[in-house]
């Protein structure tokens, strides 16, 4: 009889661990996020691929206040340089609460100008370029990037593209922002 009971109690978990692992879906590959693309030279002749040089990376009213202040910088110490990585002027310490949202915030924004000293390689002034073209969601966007930019103690000027400022104007505002011309 003992016997009996115990044949009984096997089977009866052996069918409770038979439905348990036949109703638990088998584990899936997570299906894959975009598409990917094979980057070895294995897929493509690499002397055929779509890319072209761009021959103009900066829109002519941009390059038109680049020259402008490459030309006031002529012979100090100063230099502009155009799309700067915001990631290369801010970083977010180590230990700060939700650190990676911050540096997700930053990490694909690009700031319009930024002027060096070239004494010591160090960013004085962030150049904002404006216009009244900009949509709404630019116009939040930069708000936040002016925003982080002051936080970070960075000077910021903000030149408008569709009233162009002449040069007297141009170093009137620099030095306004603390450039010593």
């Amino acid at each position: 009889m003992p016997q009996l009971i115990a044949l009984v109690l096997i089977i009866v978990v052996v069918k409770l661990l038979y439905d348990y692992f036949k109703s638990v879906p088998a584990k899936e590959k997570p299906a894959p996020r975009g598409d990917f693309i094979d980057i070895s030279e294995k897929w493509i002749n690499a002397d055929q691929m779509p890319y072209k040089k761009n021959d103009y990376p900066m829109p002519s009213r941009e390059l038109l206040i680049f020259k402008a202040f490459q030309e006031l910088f002529r012979g100090s110490t100063y230099t502009v340089f155009p799309h700067v990585p915001l990631t290369d002027l801010l970083v977010v310490p180590t230990g700060i609460e939700n650190r990676q949202e911050y540096l997700h915030r930053i990490r694909e924004r690009v700031v319009d100008m930024v002027i060096y000293d070239m004494e010591g390689f160090k960013p004085v002034v962030v150049i904002n370029l404006k216009s009244a073209d900009s949509n709404k969601r630019q116009q939040i966007s930069d708000q936040f990037t002016e925003n982080a930019l002051k936080t970070a103690g960075y000077q910021a000027m903000a030149v408008d593209l569709n009233e162009l400022p002449g040069q007297e104007e141009m170093t009137w505002k620099l030095r306004e922002v603390g450039l010593k011309l």
